[in-house]
């Protein structure tokens, strides 16, 4: 069973925080597992043949407990009004599932976050003649799976439950793994006159919209071979941003108990609540968000002046979720036909909005409905002047789901000093709740490796080199899973490799933290 080693210490600390009826809702009895750990990974096929690895492109996702706090640093009231006790008493965590890319089949380096996404799941991507094979691991205590739109797929990878006769992936234990095969044909792509990529959405599909509620819920983009470059990204288009419209529910009830509250007569008595207190409840602890993130607190919309910038649109949820995205400052062509400010969404939408950055500055996005951006469904959108220091373009950053993104490991700062010294900066994942006292710490580098053991405050000092944790607290532990840190390689030991990265200014370099390996390539800083 591949669980995570702080796992049962984490379920246990979430448990005062889920509810037995929203966050972590039972399955009916007759529901049995179709997939278990006793039967181990029964998937990888499509339509009965395994698919070309040629043209297959292969992710690891796994779906995990998280705190998630919609407004962690709050904002002024662009509205107007007093922000609610939701946004501004002790930052409001509430217990969410969510989907977690992974290196590889070991499911120990988890992949670096991307910020603009937010609650959303990693982004898998292709063109349309690819296949796409996920691996999923389900490291919750309920059933769950991972069901697609748009794509073509047989029974086993269908990856949603319902009666008689569900497929193998449709409901994957606590523990197990199962590995969905989807087919990106010519129906899963854009039409020629369609904008040059387009998104479709998936999600866990066991129990019903409780699971998208939870936060499993991620995108799938498919691009037109013709309009494609090597990396599946569109050719016409230089970044890309994705915003989920969605009024979550922290009321605690789940879809039998709302059903109850209508009737006076339930096989439980007399409900305690009226309808109409049922309601204000439901209102009172409804979260109108943009990517799981409320007043203004989505962060990384940032684009270039002069940038192409794609926008992915979509909606999920009840029949209150009647969504009306808009941008201040500029305009956007609609599915390649409209020229519009405002795109309206219903649930299940998944649109795709092309705008030109052609005028500089920060603007507010947000939900037209007045009472959705009343209650925080907005954000802000910067556009860099020229000339300014902006963001980078590079694909990584501008891109969703691309190889290049697929990192764990990052390099902010890679300098050699006047005494010869290497010294290294940057981030890497780790499991929540990572203990640095009891962990090993571990840099390979042109073949030569070293080995820290950090204290308490995160400081390790060896005569070959010096580790510096950026972010433990006070009782040497990191919590929201990115270790921060600053290294630095010195002495006789390390010339050999420093007088190799002077020459080619590049060098891979190799970091294990705990049981989790991590890669990347150094390129040198350039001196300011």
């Amino acid at each position: 069973m591949k669980m995570l080693p702080h796992l049962p210490l984490l379920l246990t600390a979430f448990m005062p925080l889920w509810s037995q009826d929203a966050a972590d809702p039972k399955p009916p009895p007759q529901l049995q597992p179709t997939v278990t750990v006793q039967t181990g990974d029964t998937g990888g096929m499509t339509f009965g043949r395994k698919p070309d690895p040629k043209t297959t492109r292969h992710y690891y996702i796994a779906a995990e407990p998280e705190l998630w706090d919609y407004a962690p640093v709050v904002s002024e009231p662009m509205c107007g009004t007093p922000l609610p006790p939701s946004a501004t008493s002790n930052h409001e965590r509430v217990g969410k599932l969510r989907y977690v890319q992974y290196t590889d089949a070991t499911f120990t380096a988890k992949m670096l976050p991307t910020p603009r996404l937010g609650i959303l799941g990693p982004v898998l991507r292709g063109v349309v003649g690819e296949t796409l094979a996920v691996t999923f691991l389900n490291r919750t205590t309920q059933p769950l799976s991972m069901h697609p739109h748009g794509v073509r797929y047989d029974k086993d990878s269908e990856g949603a439950y319902f009666p008689p006769n569900p497929g193998k992936g449709a409901a994957v234990g606590p523990g197990a793994t199962f590995t969905y095969v989807w087919q990106l044909d010519e129906s899963s792509g854009p039409l020629p006159n369609e904008p040059s990529s387009k998104a479709w959405l998936y999600h866990s599909h066991v129990t019903g919209e409780g699971e998208v509620n939870l936060g499993l819920v991620g995108s799938i983009i498919v691009t037109d071979p013709k309009r494609a470059r090597p990396d599946g990204t569109p050719n016409d288009v230089d970044r890309e941003m994705e915003m989920l419209y969605l009024i979550f529910d922290e009321s605690g009830l789940d879809a039998e108990a709302r059903e109850a509250y209508e009737y006076v007569n339930t096989a439980s008595g007399i409900p305690t609540k009226t309808w109409a207190e049922t309601m204000e409840f439901i209102e009172i602890h409804s979260r109108f968000a943009i990517n799981g993130y409320t007043f203004g607190n989505l962060p990384g919309l940032e684009m270039n002046e002069g940038e192409r910038v794609r926008w992915y649109l979509f909606a999920l949820g009840s029949e209150q979720d009647f969504h009306t995205a808009h941008w201040h400052g500029m305009k956007v062509i609609e599915e390649g036909r409209r020229r519009t400010d405002v795109i309206e969404l219903l649930p299940a939408s998944m649109k795709v909005a092309d705008m030109k950055a052609d005028n500089p500055g920060t603007w507010l996005t947000h939900c037209h409905v007045a009472e959705h951006m009343l209650e925080g469904m907005f954000a802000r959108y910067t556009v860099h002047p020229k000339g300014a220091e902006g963001v980078s373009r590079d694909s990584g950053v501008a891109f969703f789901g691309t190889p290049h993104a697929a990192q764990s490991l990052t390099l902010r700062r890679a300098e050699i000093t006047q005494d010869n010294h290497l010294e290294l900066a940057g981030s890497v994942t780790v499991f929540e709740a990572f203990s640095v006292f009891n962990q090993t710490i571990t840099v390979e580098l042109g073949g030569k490796s070293i080995s820290f053991k950090p204290d308490r405050s995160g400081l390790a000092t060896t005569p070959a080199g010096t580790l510096r944790i950026r972010n433990t607290n006070r009782y040497g532990i990191i919590f929201g899973g990115l270790l921060e840190f600053e290294i630095t390689l010195k002495g006789e030991d390390w010339q050999s490799q420093i007088a190799t990265l002077q020459q080619a200014k590049t060098l891979p370099v190799k970091i294990q933290a705990g049981e989790a390996k991590h890669m990347t390539t150094i390129v040198l800083s350039k001196r300011s």
